[in-house]
């Protein structure tokens, strides 16, 4: 396995990596498929995933696809209140996403959720402040991740420019530098299976949507 992992600011346990490696949330057989279907994926739109690309494009060629890999339905800038808008909010099912779309617009829409997400360009640096359409400089992404964490009252915020995947806790995202963080581009270009099972139970719907018990899998390995 060559792919980069990063634990940083030791967001999970220190030997979260192997245990995320040894666990069993899928079988051999849905790691092997699911790689397989977003290879296959990557393979015919990577033209399109270039330094040139924007978040919106990011989305449409890739982590539109990878999210629905990874199991989770999806709706795209769902407002709460006047002026938040949220980009990707992320639910456990289709179901999941029907029984609360009646709350759109308020809080209860986000009581069905089980995280949100945000979108980057291609080659966006993710530690850096993102400019408006004027060039000023404004906040780093994961800022704005843990303002609407705290909105939707969520635990679990995934980051991405398509390349690099970030996941986010609500209890420490406001540090901004602590989060769990996979290379997916290396994965797909080396076909590093065992890298990909590390990213499936990290950055899956089995891996953040909490039980009736209040407990899942990613909860159990932070530090």
């Amino acid at each position: 396995m060559t792919t980069t992992i990063v634990n940083a600011g030791n967001l999970f346990a220190a030997d979260a990596v192997e245990k995320l490696a040894a666990s069993d949330l899928f079988t051999s057989e849905e790691i092997a498929e699911k790689f397989e279907q977003l290879c296959e994926h990557f393979e015919r739109h990577h033209i399109h995933l270039n330094d040139e690309a924007t978040a919106p494009q990011v989305g449409f060629f890739l982590v539109n696809r990878a999210l629905h890999i990874l199991g989770y339905a999806h709706s795209h800038n769902e407002p709460l209140g006047e002026d938040l808008r949220i980009e990707y909010t992320l639910f456990n099912s289709a179901n999941a996403f029907l029984a609360h779309v009646s709350g759109r617009g308020t809080h209860a829409f986000f009581n069905g959720a089980c995280g949100i997400g945000k979108l980057a360009a291609w080659a966006a640096n993710l530690d850096e402040a993102v400019k408006d359409d004027e060039g000023n400089a404004g906040d780093p992404p994961a800022y704005e991740l843990d303002e609407q964490m705290r909105a939707t009252n969520l635990q679990w915020a995934i980051l991405t420019n398509g390349r690099i995947w970030r996941l986010f806790h609500k209890n420490t995202c406001a540090m901004l530098n602590t989060f769990f963080e996979i290379d997916l581009l290396q994965i797909l270009e080396t076909r590093d299976v065992d890298a990909f099972k590390i990213f499936l139970n990290a950055f899956s719907v089995k891996a953040i949507a909490f039980d009736k018990s209040g407990s899942c899998p990613d909860k159990k390995l932070l530090a």
